[in-house]
């Protein structure tokens, strides 16, 4: 069992969009470590940003011209190093409240999955039962029951 590093950066903008937020950054970080002890990572950095700046993002990885609600880098090609770009605007003008919180429990899933090299088709909507999307729910599941 390996000790995953994971920081988490700019929390003050979770907080902004959705002050009712009421899951423990440090409760995440325990289950994040625990679902994924068994795994190659050594450090995450999980970034809270803005719309623009994921729309950047976007823009130069992806050439999409438009913001998203998720995405993951490998810093080094052996999963040492990596990084989640989530977009707490983008999670809630898709979700309200009504699931914000969950759903930023799955993207921190989903994001961590393509890191560790899944990947996927359609989205969760059109196509659920892809291999990562089951993957990620019964991860998803495990992650609330130690956050919620």
């Amino acid at each position: 069992m390996q000790n995953i590093q994971l920081e988490v950066f700019n929390k003050e903008f979770v907080d902004q969009i959705e002050p009712t937020f009421n899951i423990s950054f440090d409760d995440i970080s325990k289950a994040f470590k625990k679902i994924f002890e068994d795994t190659p990572l050594e450090k995450i950095n999980i970034v809270f940003v803005t719309s623009e700046y994921i729309q950047q993002l976007n823009k130069q990885y992806r050439n999409i011209e438009a913001p998203t609600d998720v995405l993951s880098f490998k810093i080094s090609e052996d999963m040492k190093e990596s990084e989640i770009y989530i977009c707490p605007e983008y999670v809630y003008e898709s979700f309200k409240e009504d699931s914000f919180e969950e759903e930023i429990l799955r993207l921190i899933v989903h994001g961590t999955l393509h890191i560790l090299g899944y990947d996927h088709k359609e989205s969760l909507n059109d196509s659920p039962n892809e291999d990562m999307f089951v993957l990620q729910e019964e991860l998803l599941l495990k992650f609330k029951k130690l956050c919620l």
